[in-house]
């Protein structure tokens, strides 16, 4: 078929769109999991006979790319023996084949139409126990329940009990193992029934080539979205922390981002190597992580496919912890893999801005490994065993924008379609009682424009005496960077308060796994954290800091200590002659404690004409038509550095302590793996960034963050 009616494409593109979620919907059916109905961590995905991703509906983005590689392996593994029939459904869960770890969990089902295979269905839910060891402890996957690559069980149309028995009994709740399972069986009938009604509708022919042109249509606008930026590189760093021998461990995630012409890659050289507790990813979860990073903001526009990532490279070093060798066990692969996408994200939003595309740049705002750290399991108040995770933290902060404040409680980059627990449906089916859930004052970002809010929660122990926590150290270092001098968002911290003897036991809350009582309260604080902070605090309009106190986003402290404004009565009003002083002092302050990283140098000035490109919110690159010229601060015209070097080494440096701000440090860990870096304009005194330093893992040497090409054509250049 050489050319596609448009209106029929259009008309069939859509309808395929509404059967993938039809699929979704008889998974919310069927399936007994409150990750699933209530968090949302499912997808039903169509896919070409090879297994080339068609076309996804999914309410987790981290899971688009697995099913792809899971019906590569079937292909290669099972075409000969014993065959993929018509009717067949396959079961995956191997994290080294196509999972992001052993809990989320594939069955893949072939298409077919008059004897021939025209396609793949695939349905993916996240099921909360394997059969393996307590979360936390594993030191190999061989720990981590069962793995399994490709076990039928739909054969020929047929259930297959023998299999469901199996796979259900090695589980620690066989119940909502086999509702779940149940329930991609018949996302995948629906799925499967619908595509071939649409067969009938428009004919195979038609139908497999308008698939092709779906994917090719993705390809082809993922190119001419890169086409339209600028090229150049940029990078990003993230910490995190391990746990080894019971005591945290500082890890880093290293991303360089090239882009040139209609292609990107992302090098993650550098990153830390692969740990021996869970914190790891496979390769195939660091490519669903960066699926997460692309689809949410380099590619919104693009359909969620093959060709999307067409022109996208991942290099991940084997033996890293992004990319870990068999058999190293990842069970926290998604928490793991998060790092990757906030770093990745990092470097994205920064081309987005230097391109011009303002309104879809914003501060990080998935947190690192967000609740990957607060799991239980034991039994409920009624008896029935439990191994769960309440998916509070899709309700994160987004990270400040060039244009807004970040919205508190908002979503989770992972999921389009975040939604938290129902508190009724927590206390009805699980051993608590909701004390609290709100809004966590001081945890979004600060900055010109402050990240949102994230969420802190209160539980008491209700109706079990068998219940165990665990959380290794929760989230110890601060979580959603920060963008162009905004500061990162808030820590995560929990606390196990026992009522009995309530004050002696105040001074030893820290726990990594406990036992928990009836009436014991479980403080998350931070469950969802807050997105990271856009530009410098000390631009914020005053009345907006003094909503933002009245609101109890800030608090006075931090008003007057990061924000510079001096509030007086209730409710909070502006004292402006003080807010003035008080905000020119801050900036002082910088210029006075800053020091130089190296001698100023003179730079010639570009000749003229000059064009100007903004490459941040407060820097701009200068360059002449030969490529050469300057970077320079937009406010003052301080000249930081060659247009082709890290102007990071022409600022001031400032050091600063996490305990300086609110709910930075941990409360709970007494250690301190990070101190905040502070790049200066040694102009004016605006802070430019502020990043995080591990001593432990890197030199104070400043990571160069940008270097766009100079020659980029002039109509993507900003003045």
């Amino acid at each position: 078929m050489s050319e596609l009616d448009p209106f029929r494409y259009e008309i069939f593109r859509h309808r395929l769109y509404q059967v993938l979620e039809e699929g979704r919907l008889a998974i919310h059916r069927v399936s007994g999991s409150p990750v699933v109905v209530e968090g949302g961590e499912c997808m039903c995905s169509f896919y070409d006979a090879d297994g080339t991703a068609i076309l996804t509906a999914c309410g987790l983005l981290l899971h688009c790319t697995g099913c792809s590689t899971a019906i590569e392996r079937a292909i290669e593994w099972y075409q000969e023996s014993p065959g993929i029939h018509d009717g067949d459904q396959l079961f995956f869960n191997d994290p080294y084949i196509a999972a992001t770890h052993v809990f989320d969990m594939f069955v893949i089902k072939p298409i077919f139409h008059e004897g021939r295979r025209i396609a793949w269905t695939g349905a993916m839910m996240h099921t909360a126990d394997t059969g393996g060891m307590l979360r936390g402890g594993a030191t190999e996957i061989f720990h981590e329940g069962i793995r399994i690559q490709g076990l039928k069980v739909m054969e020929r149309g047929e259930f297959r009990p023998d299999v469901f028995r199996t796979l259900c009994q090695q589980c620690r709740d066989p119940d909502y193992m086999g509702l779940d399972l149940k329930a991609r069986i018949a996302a995948n009938n629906v799925c499967a029934a619908n595509y071939l009604k649409l067969v009938d509708k428009f004919g195979p022919e038609f139908v497999q080539a308008a698939s092709r042109r779906i994917i090719e249509d993705s390809d082809r606008m993922a190119r001419q979205q890169l086409l339209e930026l600028p090229d150049g590189t940029w990078r990003s760093r993230v910490y995190y922390y391990a746990v080894h021998d019971g005591h945290p461990k500082p890890v880093k995630v290293q991303c360089t981002m090239t882009k040139e012409a209609d292609r990107v890659s992302f090098d993650f050289t550098g990153t830390s190597p692969q740990n021996p507790d869970t914190t790891n990813c496979t390769y195939y979860c660091s490519w669903s992580g960066l699926f997460v990073a692309l689809a949410g903001h380099l590619f919104w526009q693009v359909p969620w496919n093959g060709g999307m990532v067409a022109p996208v490279e991942i290099i991940v070093p084997e033996g890293s912890l992004l990319n870990c060798r068999f058999p190293a066990a990842n069970g926290s692969g998604p928490g793991t893999a998060s790092m990757l996408e906030a770093a990745a994200h990092d470097c994205i939003v920064r081309m987005l801005y230097a391109g011009g595309r303002l309104e879809d740049v914003n501060a990080v705002w998935r947190s690192f490994g967000e609740g990957e750290r607060n799991r239980y399991g034991g039994h409920n108040q009624h008896g029935g065993v439990v191994a769960q995770q309440i998916y509070d933290f899709f309700a994160g902060g987004l990270g400040g924008t060039p244009l807004r404040d970040g919205v508190h409680t908002g979503a989770n980059m992972l999921n389009p379609q975040s939604s938290i627990s129902d508190v009724e449906l927590i206390e009805m089916n699980y051993p608590f009682l909701c004390l609290g859930r709100n809004h966590l004052r001081d945890s979004g970002g600060f900055g010109k424009h402050p990240g949102g809010m994230g969420l802190e929660r209160l539980f008491m122990v209700y109706g079990s005496d068998d219940l165990t926590d665990t959380c290794g150290e929760a989230l110890i270092l601060p979580a959603a960077k920060g963008l162009f001098g905004g500061y990162p968002a808030s820590v995560q911290d929990v606390f196990a308060f026992r009522t009995a003897d309530l004050p002696a036991r105040l001074a030893n809350i820290r726990f990594t796994r406990i036992r928990l009582r009836p009436y014991d309260i479980l403080v998350n604080h931070g469950i969802a954290v807050g997105g990271g902070g856009y530009g410098d605090p000390l631009d914020r309009p005053p009345v907006r800091v003094a909503r933002d106190v009245r609101d109890q986003a800030i608090s006075a402290e931090t008003a007057l200590k990061v924000y510079g404004v001096v509030l007086r009565g209730t409710p909070a009003r502006v004292d402006e002659p003080a807010t003035a002083a008080r905000r020119e002092a801050l900036r002082a302050e910088r210029l006075r404690e800053g020091v130089r990283l190296r001698p100023p140098r003179p730079l010639t000035a570009p000749a003229p004409p000059v064009r100007e490109m903004r490459l941040h919110e407060s820097l701009v690159g200068r360059v002449d038509e030969s490529g050469d010229g300057v970077i320079a601060c937009l406010r003052c015209g301080h000249v930081l550095g060659g247009v082709r070097e890290n102007y990071r080494w022409g600022t001031l440096y400032r050091k600063r302590d996490l305990e300086d701000w609110p709910l930075r440090a941990s409360l709970v860990s007494r250690r301190r793996m990070v101190w905040c870096q502070e790049f200066i304009c040694p102009g004016c005194g605006t802070l430019l960034e502020v990043d995080l330093l591990c001593p432990d893992l890197d030199s104070e040497e400043p990571l160069g963050d940008l270097q766009v090409a100079p020659g980029k054509p002039s109509e993507v250049l900003r003045t």
